[in-house]
């Protein structure tokens, strides 16, 4: 892997990171985690860390509400990521994707995100 493409698929866990201790601050009746994803290999065995398409952060509010959210930087949800929002849908679980643009600086990204968030969390109860 090159460090160019190492670089890009980092930004985007650098969005989380950053976004994760601004709503820290933002939202004290919501919790917010970072869903650890990937294979895992151990000796002859392989684990797999999530479900495929599952969000990158999930929320958990003050009396037990629950609430998914991806992160894309500049990119699209995949056919496994449509799937996790088409059941959380289903099932009633709130779903938000997040998107940085282009032409913002990466400190108005997550200050609109946070603004973003604002009235979905508001709507947890």
């Amino acid at each position: 892997m090159s460090a160019t493409s190492r670089t890009i698929r980092n930004l985007e866990g650098d969005y989380q990171r950053v976004l994760l201790a601004r709503v820290s601050l933002e939202f004290r009746d919501h919790r917010f985690f970072r869903r650890n994803t990937g294979l895992i290999k151990l000796e002859d065995r392989v684990f797999r860390a999530s479900i495929p398409g599952q969000c990158d952060l999930y929320v958990l509010g003050r009396g037990g509400w629950h609430g998914e959210v991806e992160v894309k930087r500049f990119g699209k949800l995949s056919e496994a990521q449509e799937r996790w929002r088409d059941w959380c849908g289903e099932w009633c679980v709130p779903w938000m994707m997040l998107e940085a643009r282009k032409d913002e600086a990466p400190a108005a990204t997550i200050a609109r995100w946070v603004e973003e968030l604002r009235p979905w969390l508001r709507s947890s109860g």
